[in-house]
């Protein structure tokens, strides 16, 4: 778990960690942090692992995020670690940045002295006001990362790669599809992007399918999975009931990291997923958002 906290005379973001340190609060705390540069431009940083207890994460995945952007530009970062796990956890994060060529941030052991290497006199730390996607993308997060935890064992993926791979096939699937196609009896394009190709780009693990992927129409009953659903592609994808055509799951391309989710949406990487049904995934289950219209 973790919170964020703005002194906003010395423009300084501090992100306060608690608890077990997992892997879902790296990506929760990056996206929050993201909206927050957005709205308020580039900041100092704190990140304070004083009430960290535990580390529940996969080492790769720790330098998996050492090796990507910061979300708070080149701004000072300094990194508050206590204890010698959190301290250790971090020596391997700075390190990496370091080897990658991006910027380090200072690891020190107490508050008091990242106050003092920011020259912070007497700084009012004020809780940022919580976003309401919030709630959304952490149901999603934790669901993908069950989803994960299920297949340890199997290959790792390339995430990045599927990515741009999946990006470019949307793009190219809106250049050869109408804005309003028809919607009764679509046909399935062998090239349609599915609900698991937009899980599989924030997998870490062996693609699932959308055989993998178990569901019930909740206008029918019907039991199903997204495989036997009919779908049709555009510039929203969208999967109905294969035996009354109910409005199952629908999901497009955001244009930008502020976009508002349509109805309560999952945000999963770059796509915003709408469902009226709860999604049954290996190792989890996605519950379903608001209604799709």
């Amino acid at each position: 778990m973790f919170e964020l906290l703005f002194d906003a005379r010395n423009n300084v973001l501090m992100t306060r960690y608690f608890g077990t340190y997992v892997t879902e609060d790296i990506v929760l705390r990056d996206n929050a942090a993201s909206r927050f540069v957005a709205r308020r431009g580039p900041a100092r940083g704190i990140v304070d692992f004083s009430d960290v207890q535990a580390v529940d994460m996969p080492i790769d995945r720790l330098v998996e995020r050492a090796q990507a952007p910061g979300v708070l530009g080149s701004e000072r970062r300094v990194i508050v670690a206590p204890n010698d796990l959190t301290y250790g956890l971090n020596r391997v994060f700075t390190a990496h940045r370091v080897y990658v060529g991006k910027i380090e941030p200072l690891l020190v052991r107490t508050l008091a002295e990242a106050f003092e290497v920011l020259d912070l006199d007497d700084p009012k730390f004020e809780p940022v006001e919580p976003d309401p996607r919030l709630e959304a993308e952490e149901t999603v997060v934790r669901a993908l990362s069950a989803i994960d935890r299920a297949q340890e064992g199997t290959a790792i993926i390339d995430r990045a790669s599927e990515r741009q791979k999946l990006r470019a096939k949307f793009l190219r699937l809106l250049e050869a599809v109408p804005a309003r196609p028809p919607w009764k009896h679509p046909v399935r394009s062998p090239n349609a992007i599915t609900l698991s190709d937009v899980l599989n780009s924030t997998l870490n693990r062996a693609a699932i399918t959308d055989n993998d992927l178990a569901t019930r129409c909740s206008k029918c009953r019907r039991k199903t999975t997204l495989a036997l659903c009919e779908v049709i592609a555009g510039r929203e994808t969208k999967y109905a009931c294969p035996n009354c055509d109910s409005l199952m799951v629908a999901f497009a391309l955001v244009s930008s990291p502020e976009e508002k989710p349509r109805d309560g949406a999952y945000r999963v990487g770059n796509f915003q997923v709408r469902t009226t049904v709860d999604i049954h995934c290996p190792g989890a289950t996605l519950p379903r958002s608001e209604p799709c219209r």
